[in-house]
């Protein structure tokens, strides 16, 4: 029998988190479950680990933005000092911003062809 551990949330849930054959065979479905609920998979890595955290709180880092804006982090620094980019999220030292605030001010500051 899988011993059973108690998520955050309190409901319980069989621990594949020590044994790797354990998580293998399990469906992709309940795998799919077990990491929507935040259970890592054996040897997660913490950058696989940020980076789904990131994606479930729908959040962006600067390493995101700069790749989606095309803009140094320099750049993105002094937009939030001039209060001239977006509203940042601060997780210690670690600056975030939320998605749909993203999407927002991308809209906003698209060209308008033909313009002029």
């Amino acid at each position: 029998m899988t011993p059973k551990t108690m998520t955050p949330a309190g409901a319980d849930r069989p621990d594949y988190d020590a044994a790797a054959t354990g998580w293998a065979a399990l469906s992709a479905s309940t795998r799919a479950e077990l990491l929507l609920q935040g259970v890592p998979f054996p040897g997660e890595t913490p950058t696989e680990a940020r980076c789904r955290l990131k994606r479930d709180l729908q959040l962006y880092d600067d390493d995101d933005l700069s790749a989606l804006l095309d803009k140094s982090h320099d750049t993105l620094a002094r937009m939030r000092v001039d209060n001239k980019g977006l509203l940042p999220i601060r997780v210690g030292r670690t600056v975030f911003y939320d998605r749909k605030d993203v999407h927002d001010w991308v809209r906003r500051h698209r060209d308008v062809v033909g313009a002029g």
